[in-house]
C-alpha cells in the first residue's frame, strides 16, 4: 500500500528521479550526484517521504529476522516466529518518526522480537515474543529495571510507547 500511495505522489508532484545515463568517469558521478542531492533534498523536506523511507528501512530489518534460525546466537535461543513477527508490526503502527528513527530491532534471547530505544543512559524496549506475549522495560543507567505494562492490547500497546518516549526524551 506505502509503494501504491508512493507512486502516486511522485505523479502528482512529478518527483525528481535518478536519471540513466551512460555516463562514465567524473562526469558519471557528477550527474548521479546532483541528482541524488536533489533526490535526498525532497525525501527529507516531506514528512510523508521520510516516515515512508523510515517504514521501509525497518520492515527490511524486521523481515531480516525472519531469516533468522534457531541457535541464532549459539546460545540455543528459538528464532522470531510469525506471532512475534505480528506482534511487532502492531507495536511499530503507535510509533511515530522519531520514534522510527531511533529504535534498533533485534532479535530476543528469549524468542521474539525487540524494539530497543537508548539515549544517554537512558533505555526501554519493547519486546514481542513467539508466544504472543509483549513486554516492556525501561531504565536509566544501573538502576532497576521497571516494567512497562503492556497486555498486548492496542490501547496497551499505544500508552507503552507513549511511556518509552516519555522515559528517553525525559
Amino acid at each position: 500500500m506505502a509503494i501504491v500511495a508512493s507512486a502516486e505522489i511522485q505523479r502528482i508532484y512529478e518527483v525528481t528521479y535518478l536519471p540513466e545515463s551512460n555516463a562514465v568517469g567524473t562526469a558519471g558521478r557528477s550527474l548521479r550526484s546532483s541528482s541524488e542531492v536533489e533526490l535526498n533534498n525532497f525525501v527529507m523536506g516531506s514528512v510523508f517521504w521520510q516516515r515512508t523511507f523510515l517504514l521501509q528501512r525497518t520492515y527490511s530489518r524486521l523481515f531480516d529476522l525472519l531469516t533468522l534460525k534457531s541457535n541464532w546466537d549459539s546460545y540455543g535461543a528459538p528464532s522470531p516466529g510469525c506471532v512475534a513477527f505480528d506482534n511487532a508490526l502492531r507495536i511499530l503502527r503507535f510509533m511515530r518518526p522519531s520514534d522510527l528513527d531511533s529504535v534498533n530491532i533485534v532479535p530476543s534471547a528469549e524468542g521474539g522480537i525487540g524494539l530497543c530505544f537508548k539515549r544517554a543512559e537512558r533505555y526501554a524496549d519493547i519486546e514481542a515474543l513467539n508466544d504472543g506475549t509483549i513486554l516492556g522495560v525501561r531504565y536509566v543507567g544501573m538502576e532497576t529495571p521497571l516494567l512497562i505494562n503492556v497486555d498486548g492490547s492496542d490501547e496497551s500497546i499505544k500508552l507503552g510507547m507513549e511511556e518509552i518516549r516519555n522515559h528517553i526524551d525525559t
